[in-house]
């Protein structure tokens, strides 16, 4: 080996041949063997020798570039990060290696220190300037087929970039953006639910009149619901929110609501009573943006023969105490299914009226109300002070449970009917933050007030008859004999 003095030789003749460098191909290819057995200032001359002069040597492209990722792989840092820096340089050569650099570029995002992610960004972000679909394909592949680690940073990374997706789109330019769209569609293949957020967020950043699109498309609603499948489930209830939060304004959610509704005449064969309510959630959620005629229609039968299945049934109890604690029905089920009644009948109101349904059910619904009213109430007295937050979270969304059923039911048994109640979802408020203030002790009487005795009243001094004002009189008054004197200046 000549050492770093003839590398320095061989760099000055091609550097010096210029458009000619490629005649001097033993020069070049000494420089590549350099690489196996060389020192390690050697092969950090090597790692910026090799891009500087790869474009004039296409019969070795392939054995440089392979020599240049053998040096990205290097211990020594400074080396590994010339050969990091010097990898866009190998794509003006030939345009068509930006999804194969970007590919090994994406495995390197989580290479271990701060210095060395920051180099293999820029030089992902330089091959998506020169490149953006071909770039984005390559950071796709290791999304599809590489580790959960890449797979993180690789979202991460896409989602940092297309924050602000003008800047690096083409203007007027969409074949572009559909083809990193299709690109996208592919990872939905195979992807956990927390992936799934990050891409649909990427598409957004794209395209937000599609996101509704691909969230369908991965429900598949062409294929009948499945209820013994748990992929499904899992996969409807955790799409449908998504679907209804992206669906653009002014639209309705036919197509899901059709999907979902599905699930009253399937309702006993879902695999565990958590699905079941689970998959009414589901169905709750597409009727909160509006429902048509034609749909309610369509759905509201099934939701009203489900309701009366799932309400309680025998003899209704006239006392309170006589209620069982909990009740022995499903207060998250009635929530829902009362819900979705609401919305339906408020669009098809002569449905109830219809051979006298709605007063068929009429004394189960204030036969709930009352359980709602007294389970909340009993709820709210019991004392939680020792339970774990998990505890206190279950309660807080049981006793939202029974307001809502309880609100949903006024509506029903109120004469005429109102259709004005409105609620949040006990399945979609926030408990991260709940304490247990809201669960008090209660007591069998309002404790006794305290008995406040009368103070006793301050007498005035003095004589209590009022003193007529008398005006001043004598020097002082301003006025002598009648006239008013003038005042003196000193």
């Amino acid at each position: 080996m000549e050492g770093v003095e003839g590398l320095y030789k061989k760099f000055g003749v091609l550097a010096d041949a210029k458009d000619k460098a490629g005649e001097y191909e033993e020069e070049y290819l000494s420089i590549l063997d350099t690489i196996r057995n060389g020192s390690d200032p050697e092969k950090r001359l090597c790692a910026s020798f090799i891009p500087r002069f790869f474009k004039s040597f296409p019969k070795h492209q392939e054995a440089a570039f392979n020599a240049q990722i053998d040096l990205c792989q290097e211990s020594e840092a400074v080396i590994r990060r010339e050969a990091i820096k010097g990898l866009p340089d190998l794509c003006k050569a030939d345009n068509s290696l930006v999804p194969r650099l970007a590919d090994i570029l994406a495995q390197l995002l989580h290479i271990e220190g701060h210095l060395d992610q920051t180099i293999v960004k820029h030089c992902l972000i330089q091959l998506m300037k020169q490149d953006l679909e071909g770039a984005v394909s390559g950071i796709i592949n290791q999304i599809i087929t590489g580790k959960e680690i890449i797979r993180e940073t690789c979202f991460k990374f896409l989602s940092d970039r297309f924050n602000e997706p003008e800047r690096f789109l083409p203007k007027n330019d969409d074949n572009v953006r559909e083809a990193i769209l299709r690109n996208l569609k592919e990872v939905l293949e195979s992807v956990t639910f927390d992936e799934f957020r990050q891409v649909i967020h990427l598409v957004n950043k794209l395209d937000k009149e599609r996101v509704h699109v691909f969230i369908s498309d991965a429900i598949d609603l062409d294929v009948p619901f499945d209820p013994s499948n748990l992929e499904v489930i899992e996969r409807v209830t955790s799409c449908v929110p998504l679907y209804i939060k992206h669906l653009p304004p002014g639209t309705t959610a036919s197509a899901i609501l059709k999907y979902c509704s599905s699930v009253t005449s399937l309702y006993s064969q879902i695999i565990s009573p958590e699905h079941q309510i689970m998959c009414l959630e589901a169905l709750a959620e597409c009727l909160t943006i509006g429902v048509s005629e034609e749909d309610a229609a369509l759905c509201i039968d099934g939701i009203y023969s489900l309701l009366v299945s799932l309400l309680p049934k025998g003899p209704i109890p006239k006392q309170e105490d006589e209620i069982s604690d909990p009740p022995g029905f499903s207060i998250s089920a009635l929530e829902c299914l009362l819900y979705c009644l609401h919305k339906t009948a408020k669009v098809v109101p002569e449905f109830l009226k219809e051979e006298n349904r709605l007063e068929n059910i009429e004394e189960q619904l204030k036969f709930v109300l009352r359980c709602c009213t007294c389970y909340a109430k009993r709820l709210k007295g019991s004392s939680i002070g020792e339970d774990g937050p998990e505890k206190v979270k279950l309660k807080t969304r049981a006793f939202k449970s029974c307001n809502n059923t309880k609100e949903l039911c006024r509506g029903f048994v109120s004469s005429p009917i109102s259709y004005k109640s409105d609620i949040s979802f006990s399945w979609r408020v926030d408990y991260s933050n709940v304490t247990n203030k809201l669960f008090n002790p209660l007591h069998d009487k309002r404790p006794t007030p305290s008995v406040r005795l009368p103070s006793p009243k301050r007498r005035r001094s003095g004589p209590t008859t009022q003193q007529v004002y008398a005006p001043p009189t004598g020097r002082y008054s301003g006025v002598t004999n009648g006239r008013r004197e003038e005042r003196r200046r000193y």
